[in-house]
């Protein structure tokens, strides 16, 4: 216990660095994203994992490239881990909202049938919290017990729209205050707003259905395409340089081409080797993946933050398909420079 108090003090010393508006933004993502965890102990986390990943890119980079770019290399490895916590926020807030409109609908006609039965609209609501409405549940046991506690129910379905990522149900919950404020019958209002988010999600389907082919050509070009043509210009590059090597009795003055650069005999210009040709194909294929896996989260669900759980499948592919590829191109043509 001691040490985790320890630890959660040294976190919690390191979210200093971040301003108060930050701390703000962050507190809201983790309660939209259901987390326990505490706002400064997860900006502390941000910052210490940032800061060590930085070093550790620093040094590697120190033994490659002059330290001028060493430095360049750090500070973008330091923006992209705390990007990358700030985008594990918004995917978690975002997951849950997509699970709490999948049954928006079957919650308020559920609540809809309770007031139809003589239920008051607190009642109802409360006995609307059932088990597989999944984190729906949790925010409508929230408002019942803050309403029975003497708070207005209006004010207590706002705070939930807040605490939650989802304009759908923030318009829901809209609509459900005005006709609560007016007087009006909310059985079949809840009814048809129910109506209306099923519509909107079979609209939603059917985009997806349209989008198809969009994805099929992310998909292959991303994955498949692309890491091949990386491993070919990878063969490429390495049967230049043995063709390049068996070439002992050129004049100095003739250029022999090797890679992707012209070294000349006398040993002036430049040479990209293979081993460079491969980190760039590798680093290539990394900001291809990610980049198609962001943009096919955004044509296919209308969030980016969905597109973070499908890096890493298109990452391990992609370099999958590269490896493989590249031994093809060796075991087919490896003859013709033997």
């Amino acid at each position: 216990m001691i040490d985790m108090t320890m630890t959660e003090r040294f976190l919690t010393t390191l979210s200093i660095l971040f301003p108060p508006s930050v701390i703000k933004r962050i507190t809201k993502l983790m309660k939209q994203g259901g987390l326990n965890i505490k706002p400064r102990v997860y900006a502390g986390t941000s910052i210490f994992w940032s800061l060590i990943l930085a070093i550790a890119a620093f040094e590697v980079s120190m033994t490659f490239i002059e330290p001028r770019l060493a430095w360049a290399v750090g500070v973008i490895v330091w923006l992209s881990i705390e990007a990358l916590f700030y985008l594990l926020l918004i995917a978690a807030a975002d997951n849950r909202a997509v699970k709490i409109e999948e049954v928006l609908p079957d919650a308020l006609q559920t609540i809809s049938a309770n007031m139809r039965a003589g239920m008051t609209t607190e009642n109802a609501i409360w006995m609307g919290a059932r088990p597989e409405f999944g984190p729906l549940e949790d925010e409508i046991k929230i408002v019942s017990s803050k309403s029975f506690g003497g708070k207005p129910i209006a004010d207590g379905l706002r705070e939930m729209a807040g605490r939650v990522r989802s304009t759908t149900l923030e318009r829901a919950v809209k609509l459900l205050v005005e006709g609560i404020e007016l007087g009006g019958e909310m059985a079949p209002l809840l009814d048809e707003v129910a109506r209306d988010i099923r519509s909107t999600n079979a609209l939603k389907k059917e985009i997806l259905n349209a989008t198809l082919m969009y994805t099929i050509f992310i998909i292959f070009s991303s994955v498949m395409a692309a890491p091949a043509l990386f491993a070919s210009s990878l063969y490429y590059s390495e049967m230049s340089v043995m063709i390049m090597g068996s070439r002992t009795q050129l004049p100095a003055d003739i250029p022999v081409t090797g890679g992707f650069g012209i070294l000349m005999k006398g040993g002036s210009g430049p040479l990209i080797t293979p081993s460079e040709v491969n980190i760039f194909s590798i680093a290539c294929i990394l900001l291809t993946t990610t980049c198609g896996a962001l943009t096919l989260a955004q044509i296919r669900y209308g969030r980016v933050t969905r597109g973070l759980k499908l890096i890493p499948i298109f990452v391990i592919c992609a370099l999958a398909v590269f490896f493989i590829a590249h031994s093809m191109f060796q075991s087919a043509f490896g003859f013709l420079i033997r």
